[in-house]
């Protein structure tokens, strides 16, 4: 009984100490993440110890797949940007981040069958570092709203944006459970020709990834053509084998042979911590996984498909030692 009270204490220790910061939550260059699109689902409850149910959600793991990447901003319509976060030209965001805060200066819009690019003059500020429960900040934004489709025009905007931590407790997901989870919810007014109001409830599992391990973003816009709500529900692509400290990980000396591979593939390290290799495919499914003993591990290609493979070196502590790319060819 004494051991389950103190293992208890310690959870609720956790939890009361779990913050967000710029090491763990703001955008950092080289950081890369996937998503896939799931069917709608509601938000769920809002406090302390909030159980997030997620476990029957529909993820569609085909033709949904955008890969993000992260790097220095180069874009001069941005010039206070610092990051930029893309899947692809029509589909990037700027920031700045920084110890104090981190602030959202526009990118790519498309809801509702509106196209647009925003550029932000006074921007929305996205995190006030550092975030615990009821941590809230609110700032006036204003800028220009480029539309693309379907009808080009340009116009400027006012609006405001709050961002709160609203949220602790458990997201359970079909594969996986992640314990202490901060919710983040950002509401952003856009006043103009065409008003928007978006809401974002963003998971984070503390410590675990500093990318959202789900949302859920609602846009409502609402124009001379009427008012029309758009949710979308994302869910990171490798989060079931998510339970890595990536702000702790460190690199280790590994040889991966042959590569390209045809039939088989070895894996060889010194060290004396890695424990397993999972490879996925470009969706990030995973597609092979091998012990390893005495640090090597041999990996069978012979049913996977010619093309790029990731593969992560795991530890005893499921934290991730080093990863890296590798060729099968037939």
């Amino acid at each position: 009984m004494k051991k389950t009270l103190l293992s208890l204490s310690i959870l609720f220790t956790l939890a009361a100490n779990a913050q967000l910061t710029q090491a763990n939550h703001g955008p950092a260059v080289g950081n890369s993440f996937g998503t896939f699109q799931c069917d709608s689902v509601a938000p769920g409850a809002s406090g302390t110890g909030a159980i997030w149910n997620y476990a029957t959600l529909n993820i569609h793991t085909v033709g949904t797949l955008k890969n993000y990447v992260s790097v220095a901003s180069t874009n001069t319509l941005y010039p206070s940007a610092t990051i930029a976060v893309g899947s692809a030209t029509n589909d990037t965001y700027y920031y700045s981040s920084t110890s104090a805060n981190l602030k959202y200066y526009g990118g790519n819009m498309n809801a509702n069958g509106v196209a647009a690019t925003l550029n932000y003059s006074s921007p929305a500020i996205f995190a006030t570092y550092p975030m615990s429960m009821g941590t809230s900040t609110t700032s006036a934004t204003a800028g220009t709203v480029n539309v693309t489709s379907p009808f080009p025009t340009s116009f400027n905007f006012t609006g405001n944006c709050s961002v709160m931590v609203d949220g602790t407790g458990t997201l359970i997901l079909p594969a996986k459970t992640f314990t202490n989870v901060m919710r983040v919810m950002t509401s952003q007014t856009i006043t103009a020709t065409i008003n928007v109001n978006s809401v974002n409830y963003e998971y984070y599992a503390v410590g675990i990834s500093r990318n959202p391990i789900l949302t859920i973003a609602t846009s409502t816009i609402n124009s001379m053509a009427g008012t029309s709500t758009q949710s979308i529900v994302t869910v990171l692509s490798n989060y079931a084998v998510v339970g890595i400290n990536e702000v702790e990980k460190s690199d280790i000396e590994l040889s991966v042979f042959p590569n390209p591979a045809t039939t088989l593939i070895n894996f060889t390290t010194s060290s004396l911590e890695a424990n397993k290799v999972i490879a996925y495919d470009v969706t990030g499914k995973i597609v092979a996984t091998e012990l390893m003993e005495i640090g090597k591990a041999k990996m069978n290609t012979s049913n996977l498909t010619s093309g790029v493979y990731i593969y992560h070196v795991v530890g005893k502590n499921n934290q991730v030692l080093t990863t890296g790319k590798f060729n099968v060819t037939k």
